[in-house]
């Protein structure tokens, strides 16, 4: 059985979240722009980073800290912390909130956060 995974934790706002089971940040990007002078003649293009999308956080986690559905569509800050890793974000949407229970299993709730 998962022990907190590996010691990472996940605060939203002043909640810690119960234990984490998974979580993952994805999309992570920035968007480019070609910059490329008509006067240029070096024939390669020029490109310069335009806006990033710091992607979404999705988390499965074990603990009813926080899982209500009046949270969804709230912001507020997001840090994660962990054995070699941390992340922080100032406002993360409380985007999604999805919640499981299987026989012989512990009751599990599944949240995406999108990164802002």
């Amino acid at each position: 059985m998962a022990n907190v995974s590996q010691g990472t934790t996940a605060t939203w706002g002043t909640v810690t979240l119960g234990e984490v089971v998974s979580i993952s940040v994805d999309g992570v990007s920035s968007d480019t722009v070609e910059v490329t002078s008509r006067t240029s003649t070096s024939r390669y293009k020029t490109y310069r980073p335009s806006d990033v999308d710091l992607g979404t956080v999705s988390v499965t986690l074990r603990g009813n800290a926080g899982m209500v559905a009046t949270n969804v569509g709230l912001t507020a800050a997001l840090s994660i912390n962990g054995p070699g890793v941390a992340w922080s974000f100032n406002a993360a949407v409380f985007e999604k909130l999805g919640w499981q229970a299987s026989v012989g299993e512990l009751q599990a709730y599944n949240v995406t956060f999108k990164i802002t």
